[in-house]
């Protein structure tokens, strides 16, 4: 059987090179194949030698895409997804699925499979902050590679880049394209607005932000980011149609993440139907990514590779609703650990589901921390780490079973020896067991969307506490938490807490967040590189100057009750 396979390939191999001298003969001409396309779409693999042991995996990351920007949630059908609709409705979508309320610690609990108190990168990295994910954790490429998986990244980091042993190829991706930091002008390829003096001490850094690999890639610069991110996708899927490896691909979109840009092409079928700008141009940048979706699949489907693979669609966190986003029904946004902030839009579509459960919705809890164990011990065959808060769904997603998981664990910290009843407040987290939701610390303003305003600009935090600093929901009964029970459910806020001070006396420091004047890449040739070498966070300590140039960026009273923003060293 092996001979005949191989005699096979062996024919198939020689038809192509038989076929392309022909061309070449009877054009005088050197065939150039497409990039996508190569040579790929001339040689398949033989019917019998079956699937792969390994399925390939496509990991799909949206960045601040609302619970109400895809049709299929969509109430008022204001923004047209009809292939992300398609690609749901015939697998299996995750309507009780969460994620961080912001996108580093999303990005680092995927990679880790630890809640965010575990990994220490809790908040956003900004340009020019010396942290990164801790070196000491081996993440989800790094895992996949031990078990036979080439692995690729595409698009948005944002997990550190201070030092080289922080990049993406030094984390274990065999490839990557994309940028370091949170946003990038998607035509400039730049971070921040380089108009900024050239001062050290500016309010934001700014400069160029692409890289192929280790390597600056300016010859993108004026190219769309997210059709530069999907045709680079396709050329990897490409290259692996003839390799005995399955891959693990990272496709970690920058839309629909500001700045707000997208060909005038994508936004032409929303004039006259949507009157707020921003929200229009939000509706073609999804739109663009939905037709991005298309092109993917059409790739996976057309090199036969689709059979061999599955594929997962997520958003980081819940949409900026001051950008142009949408999470009606649920209660809040991007930052805010309400429903709105955290529950995301997700599903998985692959031939590998079990037909029963192919176009149906997927109620068991799960979080985004359970990929990497979903991924490595479910898909990839790897064993089971105790060390992980991360559990494997893949039965559970694949044939319909209810969730392992009870409880998901969203923030913790403060004073863990803090007791009810004791003023001040000086601990504070969120978590879910079961039906239930404990919020300990200010929510902001609790007013519930209207579905006459897609923008929501009314639940944007306008600066003042809410009363109400704790809250407890039943999010079966109460999803769009409007019926706070913490005075009346003693019981179940008692077991909450208790639970809640465990993990809190389980969370490791957090990753420092000052910024050093040092990394302004307008003393690098006006690029973000690394700027310090084998530098380890946790041996140094912020001078005076760092800490002063840290306030100037950030004591701004940000959007959080309780929370100047401001840092002091000892964070």
């Amino acid at each position: 059987m092996t001979s005949n396979i191989w005699m096979k390939s062996c024919v198939v191999t020689l038809s192509v090179l038989s076929l392309l001298l022909i061309m070449i003969i009877s054009t005088g001409k050197v065939v150039v194949v497409d990039n996508v396309t190569r040579l790929a779409k001339h040689v398949r693999r033989d019917p019998e030698s079956g699937p792969r042991k390994k399925p390939n995996i496509i990991f799909i990351l949206a960045d601040d895409l609302g619970w109400n920007d895809v049709s299929y949630h969509n109430s008022s059908c204001d923004i047209h997804t009809p292939n992300i609709d398609r690609l749901a409705k015939e697998g299996v979508r995750l309507e009780n699925y969460y994620a961080q309320s912001v996108c580093t610690p999303s990005r680092a609990s995927f990679m880790t499979g630890l809640y965010k108190s575990r990994h220490g990168l809790e908040n956003v990295l900004a340009a020019g902050e010396a942290g990164c994910l801790p070196n000491n954790l081996e993440i989800m490429p790094q895992i996949l590679k031990r078990h036979g998986y080439t692995t690729h990244l595409v698009g948005k980091w944002h997990l550190g880049f201070s030092r080289r042993n922080c990049l993406p190829n030094q984390r274990g991706f065999d490839t990557f394209l994309g940028f370091h930091n949170g946003a990038l002008d998607y035509y400039r390829h730049t971070h921040g607005n380089p108009s900024q003096p050239k001062d050290p001490d500016i309010k934001y850094f700014a400069g160029f932000d692409f890289w192929e690999n280790e390597k600056v890639a300016e010859d993108y610069t004026g190219q769309y980011a997210t059709h530069i991110f999907v045709k680079r996708a396709q050329e990897i899927i490409a290259n692996h149609t003839q390799n005995v490896e399955p891959f693990f691909l990272f496709l970690s979109l920058s839309a629909v993440h500001t700045p707000l840009q997208v060909p005038q092409n994508y936004i032409e079928q929303y004039e006259g139907k949507i009157t707020d700008q921003k929200r229009k141009i939000h509706a073609g940048m999804t739109s663009c990514m939905d037709e991005g979706m298309k092109n993917l699949t059409d790739t996976l489907q057309r090199l036969d590779v689709w059979k061999d693979t599955v594929l997962v669609f997520s958003s980081d966190n819940g949409g900026a609703v001051y950008e142009g986003a949408s999470n009606i029904p649920l209660l809040g946004h991007k930052g805010r650990f309400t429903e709105g902030g955290i529950r995301v839009v997700g599903f998985v579509n692959s031939p590998l589901l079990s037909k029963q459960v192919q176009g149906t919705n997927y109620t068991g809890l799960m979080g985004i921390a359970d990929w990497l164990p979903t991924f490595v011990e479910g898909i990839a065959g790897g064993s089971k780490d105790p060390k992980l808060d991360g559990v494997n769904m893949w039965e559970s997603i694949r044939y319909g079973t209810s969730s392992p998981r009870k409880e998901y664990l969203y923030e913790v910290g403060g004073n863990c020896n803090w007791n009810e009843g004791d003023e001040p407040l000086t601990m504070y987290g969120t978590i879910r067991i079961g039906d239930w939701k404990l919020h300990l610390g200010g929510v902001g303003q609790r007013i519930w969307p209207n579905d006459k305003d897609q923008q929501m600009r009314e639940i944007h935090f306008n600066g003042t506490c809410s009363s109400e600093l704790h809250t407890l929901h039943n999010i079966r009964f109460d999803p769009y938490e409007k019926h706070n029970l913490y005075q009346k459910e003693h019981d179940v806020r008692a077991t909450l807490l208790k639970k809640l001070k465990y993990h809190c006396r389980r969370k490791v420091p957090t990753v420092q967040r000052i910024e050093r004047k040092e990394a302004n890449p307008q003393l690098r040739q006006g690029v973000f590189t690394p700027w310090l070498d084998d530098w380890n966070y946790l041996e140094w300590h912020p001078t005076k100057a760092d800490i002063e140039h840290t306030k100037k960026r950030y004591c701004r009273w940000e959007e959080f009750c309780g929370d100047t923003g401001c840092f002091n060293g000892t964070i």
